[in-house]
């Protein structure tokens, strides 16, 4: 294609979805797969060929199969129909090529993998399934360096995961990452406790230990950090500023940020148009 100074595609995305079950489901390829399956679940749970026996796969779960691999998954069962709505849900990504070979060479990863619910993964995965699906001609190029990102980001997640052995720790990375994704919106400390399933009072005490300030005085710095980034950058006014870095008083936000940066919002302004 020109225009492009590297014309090799390296990895191919052959199928791409996200799949909600509400009735039982099953599916199985027992001669082997034809290409490399990455699956996350993200609701639900159901049964899948685990080397070599059926086990049962929850909430976080990510199973990653190599072509050749046998596969089967089982969702529910009759009664579930009843009992249940959503029985499971999940993305899933079938691919292949030689930038996925070198992916899997470098990490030989075991079919499954419990990782964190990461918005910022999900975000990439569903733009590989918009790109895959857009109604005009899909671009295996932009298909291909998302695929890429995709698997990389694959890499991020495990590893941050496998650098907090402490499992105190681990939840509080996540308190800070879903603090970091939502912060402009309405973050109470409620749905933070429920996003790692600990009670409000354990999920403030473990975040305070870390990192020895509250939840709320850090969302406070990610949101001013952001209007300062929006009045540097940006051209909103000042109170526009202040309402997409999630404050919803312009009187409390300048109290905030003069409290925080010593100088009012204004004189802030002033300063960085005066360099």
């Amino acid at each position: 294609m020109a225009g492009y100074a590297d014309n090799n595609i390296l990895t191919e995305v052959k199928s791409v979805g996200f799949s909600v079950h509400f009735k039982p489901f099953y599916m199985e390829m027992k001669s082997g797969l034809h290409d490399y399956l990455i699956r996350l679940q993200t609701q639900g749970e159901g049964l899948a060929l685990i080397n070599g026996r059926p086990q049962k796969v929850i909430t976080g779960d990510l199973l990653i199969f190599k072509p050749g691999d046998p596969y089967e998954l089982t969702i529910g069962n009759q009664e579930d129909i009843i009992e249940h709505g959503c029985l499971s849900a999940d993305y899933f990504l079938f691919c292949n090529g030689t930038g996925v070979d070198e992916w899997w060479a470098r990490h030989n990863f075991p079919q499954r993998i419990s990782v964190p619910i990461d918005e910022a993964l999900l975000n990439i995965w569903k733009q590989i399934l918009y790109e895959k699906h857009r109604v005009r001609e899909e671009d295996p190029y932009v298909n291909d360096y998302l695929l890429r990102i995709l698997l990389r980001y694959i890499d991020r997640v495990i590893l941050d995961k496998s650098g907090f052995n402490d499992s105190r720790l681990f939840v509080t990375h996540r308190i800070k990452q879903y603090l970091e994704h939502h912060a402009t919106g309405n973050v109470t400390l409620k749905n933070v406790a429920d996003y790692v399933g600990l009670s409000v009072s354990r999920t403030t005490h473990l975040f305070k230990e870390a990192f020895g300030h509250t939840i709320m005085d850090y969302v406070l710095d990610i949101r001013i950090h952001i209007a300062c980034e929006r009045i540097r950058y940006g051209s909103m006014t000042l109170e526009q500023s202040a309402e997409s870095a999630g404050f919803n008083s312009y009187s409390y936000f300048h109290r905030i940020f003069r409290k925080r940066m010593g100088v009012s919002p204004k004189q802030y302004q002033e300063d960085v148009l005066a360099k």
